[in-house]
């Protein structure tokens, strides 16, 4: 890999963030999701009251959760199996704020809920009033005051297309193709997504102690329950795999998504 190479990946590994673990109905350690995917969703879920505007959304390990040994989580992984979720944001100040930060934080618990994230506590604080006329809830563009992404980037993994064909792309062992195939039979995985690096695969084994994991990068569809999809597609990939499977969800698309694939297709 160039120098080029090198960098484009390491931009694409810190872009998308951390890997949150997924809880019930997702068996543990199977299921993770990328902090830029879920960041995304869960600011577009704040949209949806008034009057706000959210300047950062961190997630931090519950630190009374119980520890996660490095063979029982990706190396990108949370250390801890739940998470604490911490927005700052600005608010109008047309209804009193304690009732405007109380609906934020019902948002943000009900959106990770929909994710499957195993949310311990919801911090929010409001840092100050919204300019009149400002719009409501749609996140800055860019980055956040401490250089964290506030939506998913744009690097190789948010742009390559996903795959559905598992003779295509770098995936060419009998392995990876039994996997790819039995994912993208499940409804809600809209296929497969590139790892970082030049060989273009989307499953690779990992070692872990006496352990072999198959990790595989998935995109979902946004509308899908994410647990229940996780769940069904990590039994039916290790069925295949005839070995312990752990899912990274990278990516979350709406109809939008679909829609500029379809425009792209026929340009």
């Amino acid at each position: 890999m160039g120098v080029r190479g090198l960098t484009e990946t390491v931009r694409e590994q810190v872009r998308m963030g951390r890997l949150l673990p997924l809880g019930d109905p997702v068996p543990a350690g199977t299921g993770w999701i990328a902090e830029g995917a879920a960041r995304e969703v869960l600011i577009g879920d704040v949209a949806g009251v008034p009057g706000t505007r959210v300047l950062r959304l961190r997630f931090a390990p519950d630190g009374d959760a119980a520890p996660l040994g490095w063979e029982e989580r990706p190396a990108a992984g949370l250390p801890r199996g739940a998470v604490r979720l911490e927005a700052e944001v600005l608010l109008s100040g047309e209804e009193p704020l304690p009732e405007t930060a109380d609906r934020v934080r019902t948002a943000l618990t009900v959106g990770a809920r929909t994710l499957s994230l195993p949310v311990t506590a919801v911090d929010v604080r409001v840092n100050g009033l919204l300019e009149p006329g400002t719009a409501d809830a749609a996140a800055p563009e860019g980055t956040e005051p401490d250089g964290t992404p506030t939506t998913v980037p744009d690097t190789p993994a948010a742009r390559a297309p996903i795959g559905s064909d598992p003779t295509e792309g770098g995936d060419a062992d009998p392995l990876a193709r039994a996997v790819v195939a039995a994912l993208t039979a499940i409804a809600g995985v809209r296929g497969t997504v590139p790892f970082p690096g030049p060989a273009g695969r989307s499953v690779r084994i990992t070692p872990a102690g006496d352990t072999e994991w198959v990790e595989v990068q998935l995109a979902l569809a946004r509308a899908s329950a994410t647990g229940t999809t996780i769940a069904e597609a990590a039994r039916a990939a290790a069925a295949a795999a005839g070995r312990r499977v752990r899912l990274l969800v990278v990516r979350l698309d709406g109809p939008e998504d679909d829609a500029e694939a379809g425009g792209a297709g026929g340009a």
